[in-house]
């Protein structure tokens, strides 16, 4: 195979091994590429990191936050992560397993409206739809491994809807009623990730009202069409459902990487069933688990998730590294960074962004 190239961090991880170019041309190839790939995809703004074991070895941001340019993007702007919050969810779900003992093999249809959801969303033409059985006994755990549709347990097929009902559950469970705002997950979240790790700057819902400035600092989202004309999109709703909800910066999500990393957020067993795939109940290995895509790529063990919302105009990307204690984030105000990743495959390598961090 091809060896995996990290261009500009190989003295990071090989200090004893020369290097073609210093450190310092690297990183300035790699800022150009950068705003290359952003002019290239039309992205009105954003903003980006290379974060190696407990820093941030490059940081950049780009471009502005606002329609009349005035706002210029920083590595503190909020973005919406879009889906990227369901690695929150899969930490926070296994935090309240640990500690509080949540069941994630309780069947899902015990949360009310469940059943009138999944016997819906059955009923349509929606891609998500594909192979779901509402008969079969769904749990907490399927759905957060992304393994509902065809023979539950079976397959992996990325389905949003499903995972977007998990806050109800919670709900459900710790008798706070399913007619709320799904404050329990963003109290959760908070409680065991947010606060931990330092994160100032990231919302989880609206249950705190200390965090109101964040949501009012949220970058613009933009829809830009083929021509390459902006136009400013609805901001999203502001609560949290369970695949998408969380409002963050860079530096959060730097702060983030690190916390993981260290074991401040996510240690011992937990740690361990979040670092790894999951399994179908066949034993063959899934590409998904816990909130996480799982792949190799030219030899190397990758984790990562992307963020997507075409219609509130938001996109991001979260790859980790594992072995080599590295990761690449970058967040944008248009979904200019979506590559069209397929619903039941991992395949980062297809964006231009994930290329360039390779090469």
């Amino acid at each position: 195979m091809k060896a995996f190239k990290l261009g500009f961090i190989l003295i990071f991880s090989m200090p004893f091994i020369a290097v073609s170019e210093p450190l310092d041309e690297k990183m300035t190839g790699f800022t150009e590429a950068m705003e290359t790939l952003r002019a290239k995809h039309n992205i009105p703004g954003f903003s980006a990191a290379v974060v190696k074991d407990n820093s941030a070895v490059w940081q950049q941001s780009y471009g502005y936050a606002d329609g009349n340019r005035v706002v210029p993007v920083t590595a503190d702007t909020p973005f919406w992560i879009a889906s990227i919050t369901k690695t929150f969810l899969g930490l926070a779900l296994l935090q309240l397993e640990q500690n509080e003992g949540l069941d994630l093999d309780r069947v899902a249809n015990k949360t009310p409206d469940f059943t009138g959801l999944c016997e819906w969303l059955e009923s349509t033409t929606i891609p998500f739809a594909s192979g779901l059985d509402c008969k079969q006994p769904i749990t907490i755990r399927h759905i957060l491994h992304h393994q509902v549709n065809h023979p539950v347990g079976s397959q992996f097929m990325y389905n949003p809807i499903m995972y977007s009902r998990l806050s109800r559950h919670l709900e459900y469970l710790y008798g706070r009623g399913v007619k709320g705002r799904h404050n329990y997950l963003g109290k959760t979240i908070d409680k065991y990730i947010v606060e931990p790790a330092g994160m100032t700057r990231t919302m989880s819902s609206m249950w705190d009202d200390t965090k109101l400035r964040v949501f009012y600092d949220l970058a613009d989202g933009f829809n830009v069409d083929e021509k390459g004309y902006k136009s400013k999109a609805q901001r999203p709703d502001k609560h949290i459902a369970g695949g998408a909800g969380v409002v963050s910066t860079l530096n959060d999500l730097i702060k983030y990487d690190i916390a993981l990393r260290s074991g401040a957020i996510a240690s011992g067993t937990v740690k361990k069933a979040l670092m790894a795939p999951a399994t179908f109940e066949d034993g063959s290995v899934s590409p998904y688990g816990f909130g996480w895509y799982f792949q190799e790529y030219n030899g190397e063990k990758l984790m990562w998730h992307s963020g997507w919302d075409p219609d509130a105009g938001y996109s991001a990307l979260m790859l980790r590294v594992p072995k080599r204690q590295l990761t690449f984030i970058v967040l944008a105000n248009s979904e200019g960074l979506w590559w069209g990743n397929p619903l039941d495959k991992a395949e980062v390598e297809n964006s231009d962004f994930a290329q360039a961090f390779f090469e």
